[in-house]
Formats: structure tokens, sequence, C-alpha cells
């Protein structure tokens, strides 16, 4: 009796098929959930860097250009005239004897631009001071003048760069900066002044937009 009440309590012991296939699928469910978590979590990561470089970079054109209106006491033109090559315009202005020029709506890419999807290696510059007078805006297909510097860093844009004197002033202006981050397929207008982000697509973490305006003044005469 003792021998078959064991062999009946063996037979009996363990997981069933059933209770198996429900703590398979419990355990599926919880790794799905920490998955899209995760991925959740990186979207919004990769969201967050890359909307703070681009309002970080569109502050720091703002800055180059408004102190180049308080500091110095040349003339600001706006713009300058622009230079057509290959298709493209290059536009430009002068500020304080520095020359700034770009290619409006063009992304930076540094290594192998693609030109058909508005991909180039310089897409805004800056010259050092004293060179402006009189000159159109830089070519920034080819060879860079002297000690030119980029203003913007790799996958982003220029949307726009307005620089206009109040009504009624002649020492007071207007400076407006649009950086754009991303590739063509992630903007709406990729090349206009108004480019922005597309919302709720795949790969939209990877854009961003800044838009800076600031009322700058002349602190030394011409």
């Amino acid at each position: 009796m003792s021998a078959r009440h064991d062999r009946t309590q063996s037979s009996q012991s363990g997981f069933t098929i059933v209770e198996l296939m429900i703590a398979t699928l419990v355990f599926a469910m919880v790794l799905l959930v920490i998955t899209v978590g995760v991925m959740s979590f990186t979207r919004a990561y990769y969201r967050g860097i890359n909307q703070s470089n681009t309002q970080r970079v569109a502050r720091a054109v703002l800055e180059n250009v408004s102190q180049a209106i308080q500091f110095s006491g040349d003339q600001v033109t706006a713009p300058i005239a622009s230079t057509q090559i290959d298709g493209r315009t290059y536009e430009g202005l002068c500020v304080g004897g520095q020359r700034y020029s770009y290619l409006r709506g063009w992304q930076q890419i540094d290594d192998s631009p693609d030109g058909a999807q508005n991909q180039t290696q310089h897409v805004m510059v800056v010259d050092k001071p004293g060179i402006c007078g009189g000159l159109a805006a830089q070519d920034l297909g080819g060879p860079l003048a002297t000690g030119s510097t980029d203003l913007l860093s790799p996958r982003m844009r220029i949307s726009k760069l307005d620089v206009a004197p109040l009504a009624g002033t002649t020492d007071t202006f207007q400076v407006t900066v649009r950086v754009v981050y991303g590739d063509n397929d992630l903007l709406n207008n990729p090349t206009g002044k108004d480019a922005t982000c597309k919302a709720s697509i795949s790969g939209s973490e990877y854009c961003g937009q800044s838009e800076l305006t600031t009322t700058v003044k002349k602190r030394i005469a011409h």
C-alpha cells in the first residue's frame, strides 16, 4: 500500500501544460510591457537631446549676430547680394565687418552629402571681421574663405535668419533665427522658412526645431 501511495503522489506533482502556457503568456506580457516602456523612454531621451542641441545652436547663432550688432559701429547690411551657383542661392548679411553666408533650408552633412536630399558640407559660416565690405554671399559649395567658421552642427539647417531695423529707428534691430535638426522625411516644408518637425511618425525623436527672436540696440555709433 505504501509503495502505491508514493507512486500516486509522484505522478500528480509538477506543472500541467495549461499552467506552463499561462505562465509563459504572463511572462511574455511582462516582457512586452518592459520593452514598450524602454522604447518610449529611449525616444523621449533622444527627442530631448536633439531639441536641446538645436536650441543651443540657435541661441549661439542669435548671440553671435546680436553681439556683432551691439559692439560694432559699422553699418548693418541685411541682406547683401546673393550668389547663385549650380542652382543654389547663397544668402548673406554684413554686421560689424563680418560676413554671414548661408544656404537656407539645406542640411549640413560633414561626410558624403547628398545634393538630391538638400545636403551639403557647409550651410552657414561667418568670416573673420574686416572682409565684408561690398562682397556678395560666399559660395559655400567650394573652398571657404580663409578664417571662415561653421556656425551649425551636423544634420542641422538654417531655416530663417532675419535682421531688420525696427520701424523709425536706425540703431535698433530685430534678429530672428530658426534652426531645424533632422532629415527631409522628418520635416514639413524642409527647405522653407517655416520648416517644422512632423508629429507622431516613426523617427520623430530624431528631429528638433528652435526659433528665437531678440531686439538689439547698437552700443557704438557709426
